[in-house]
């Protein structure tokens, strides 16, 4: 904190709220015995996010200095993405070199400062066309290279876009939803209840980073979503019941996709109202080098959110901005849910 300049009566109070602290952990609602605190950061202490990211910004910049390894993305320079101790380098040489020396310039130094690598939760990636081999390596082990990566909650794939993320995503509610079937089968439970954790507990964990989806798996959601929906209405494929009717029954009133597409809307205004210095923009405004390929081309995120802006009779340019104006942004989106309500089901 004094290298970054923060005034010295700030840094001694902490260094005094740090000084002499004791831990115990309680095990079986009994407690350990005392011992002093020496290493890490006080647990459930407000600042210790803010000090933690302190201390690793100290040990990126001591690694990364007068480095220029990254991927050129709109002009702009982007070498590593950052969130707390979750950290991606990106390199633009198919060898990955220039990566190698980076990552064992962050080894040494956090090696230095007390911290290290896992090597078990570490693995390298190649995005493009084609699937390129090459080697890293850390502390004179090798690391693993994936095709499909989990990274703050979600699935960076090689070649699948976004698909193997919804899977995961499905995957993953489907165990929230079975995890819960003495719910689903109680009598004693309404409806309403029912269909409340179901949006609470199953949805939100589906949805989970939904709004960077490129929907190109909307049956599979429907499917996912019609199960659960005839298991709390008590009824089977075989009843014959319309699925307008059955989300009619439990005043469900917008579908997944719908939901969906709203998240990408709320997103796309959140992202035009960032300062342009932030990653998130430079990624969507910018350009990488390079020609597509021939023949019909993936679907985009932009490819999603000029439907959508379609749906309300929207240019892009038009929809861009509107979004300067979060109300008048919000009221938009508003607008298209209401319509969406007044025509529910699949």
């Amino acid at each position: 904190m004094r290298h970054y300049g923060y005034p010295e009566k700030i840094v001694r109070i902490l260094e005094n709220a740090y000084k002499d602290t004791f831990s115990a952990v309680r095990v079986n609602s009994e407690l350990s015995e005392w011992f002093e605190t020496v290493m890490g950061v006080l647990q459930g202490c407000v600042l210790s996010p803010f000090l933690f990211n302190i201390f690793l910004e100290m040990i990126m910049a001591m690694a990364l200095d007068g480095s220029n390894e990254g991927a050129d993305i709109g002009g702009e320079r982007i070498g590593d993405l950052r969130f707390a101790d979750d950290i991606a380098l990106l390199t633009e040489q198919e060898k990955g070199l220039g990566l190698q020396k980076t990552l064992t310039g962050i080894a040494k130094v956090r090696k230095k400062m007390g911290m290290k690598i896992n090597i078990q939760k570490t693995e390298c990636q190649f995005w493009g066309e084609g699937n390129k081999k090459f080697r890293l390596e850390v502390e004179g082990q090798e690391l693993e290279q994936t095709e499909n990566f989990v990274y703050l909650g979600g699935i960076i794939s090689t070649q699948e876009g976004t698909d193997k993320d919804v899977e995961r995503r499905t995957g993953l509610a489907r165990e929230t939803w079975q995890a819960l079937g003495k719910v689903w089968n109680s009598k004693e439970q309404s409806k309403a209840t029912k269909t409340r954790m179901y949006e609470v507990l199953v949805l939100s964990t589906l949805l989970y980073n939904a709004e960077t989806w490129t929907l190109k798996q909307k049956q599979r959601l429907r499917v996912f979503e019609m199960a659960c929906l005839w298991k709390i209405e008590g009824i089977t494929r075989r009843d014959r019941i319309r699925n307008e009717e059955t989300s009619n029954r439990l005043n469900i009133r917008i579908g997944i996709i719908d939901r969906i597409r709203n998240k990408h809307l709320r997103y796309f205004g959140h992202l035009n109202r960032m300062e342009n210095e932030r990653y998130p923009k430079i990624a969507d405004n910018g350009y990488v080098h390079g020609a597509r390929k021939r023949g019909r081309q993936k679907k985009r995120w932009i490819d999603m959110i000029k439907e959508d802006c379609k749906e309300l009779h929207l240019t892009l340019h038009e929809a861009t901005c509107r979004t300067q104006d979060r109300r008048v942004w919000r009221a938009n989106i508003d607008e298209r849910l209401t319509h969406a309500m007044a025509s529910p089901g699949p």
